[in-house]
């Protein structure tokens, strides 16, 4: 007996009905994967920003400052985006030197960052003062749009059209894509482990003095960020000096903190001296203050209270 075998494979209109589908399927899928890797770009770019700040953060603990912009390429991790575009990196000028405090004796800085919903931004969502650092990255554009103009950042909401901030390459206003980072002074100083290096006066107390015998102290200073020329501090003491001394500098208020810095007396040090009169106990508040703000009043201030004790 035999049996009859039936073969069957697909009709050409099968055939054709299944290479449309596959052909649906494969453009669906190459629609998907233009989104995905960019979001995946995205992605990676922020965190090479992060990782820039964070061994910005590395050099500023070994180094108590900033690296330069110069400096900066070899001190980070990578230096580029996921499109291969050079980050731009954005210090504030007091923090790239040691000299004069650096990153620890500081409690401000020059550079503030506004998060922008237009371009005018005129009226910011936040504004983030005494910045430390900004890292930009160009992203997909390949057009850094990220600027400081007067120690200002602008950095617009994602997509906002027609904006373009940095003028040191061709200008090509379009929508904002920068990845951008900062990094805030007192979140720096946190992160370096500053301990201990703000401004302060070394003495803890002053020594007793004698009736009719002559008399001599010295306060000192320490940390802060130092004037240059014109002794280092500036000094004001507040309360009663014993009769027959004398302070050096010789500013004295009944409000040192309201009288205005031009008036405190500067010097090195503060030095108490002279022959007391009368016996008894004198109480009085010596503050010093640095040059942290040389353009205002925004500068470290530190005080302490001691006693003279003028024995018969």
């Amino acid at each position: 007996m035999r049996f009859k075998h039936t073969e069957k494979g697909f009709s050409l209109v099968e055939m054709a009905m299944v290479l449309v589908l596959v052909g649906i399927l494969v453009s669906l899928g190459m629609g998907l994967m233009g989104p995905l890797l960019k979001t995946a770009k995205y992605t990676e770019t922020k965190e090479t920003v992060n990782a820039a700040l964070t061994s910005a953060i590395g050099y500023a603990t070994t180094n108590n400052r900033l690296p330069t912009t110069a400096e900066f390429p070899s001190a980070v991790r990578n230096p580029r985006d996921a499109w291969s575009n050079a980050l731009y990196y954005i210090p504030d000028a007091n923090l790239i030197t040691s000299a004069n405090g650096g990153i620890c004796g500081r409690k401000s800085t020059g550079m503030t960052v506004l998060k922008c919903p237009d371009s005018a931004c005129a009226a910011p969502t936040s504004t983030i003062t005494d910045v430390a650092m900004v890292v930009a990255a160009a992203a997909e554009n390949r057009n850094i749009q990220t600027a400081t103009a007067a120690g200002t950042v602008n950095v617009y909401i994602t997509d906002l059209a027609a904006i373009d901030d940095y003028a040191a390459d061709l200008s090509r206003p379009e929508p904002y894509d920068d990845v951008v980072g900062w990094l805030t002074l007192n979140e720096l100083r946190i992160r370096s482990g500053c301990v201990g290096t703000q401004l302060r006066l070394v003495n803890t107390d002053l020594p007793s003095a004698l009736a009719a015998s002559a008399y001599s102290a010295t306060v000192y200073p320490d940390a802060g960020v130092p004037f240059t020329a014109g002794g280092r501090y500036r000094w004001c003491v507040q309360g009663t000096i014993p009769a027959g001394l004398a302070a050096l500098p010789a500013t004295a208020s009944v409000n040192c903190l309201t009288l205005a810095e031009a008036s405190w007396g500067q010097a090195d040090t503060l030095a108490l001296s002279g022959t007391p009169t009368t016996p008894g106990t004198y109480n009085l508040v010596i503050f010093t203050r640095d040059n942290n703000d040389s353009a205002g009043s925004n500068d470290n201030v530190t005080q302490r209270s001691f006693v003279i004790t003028v024995n018969p």
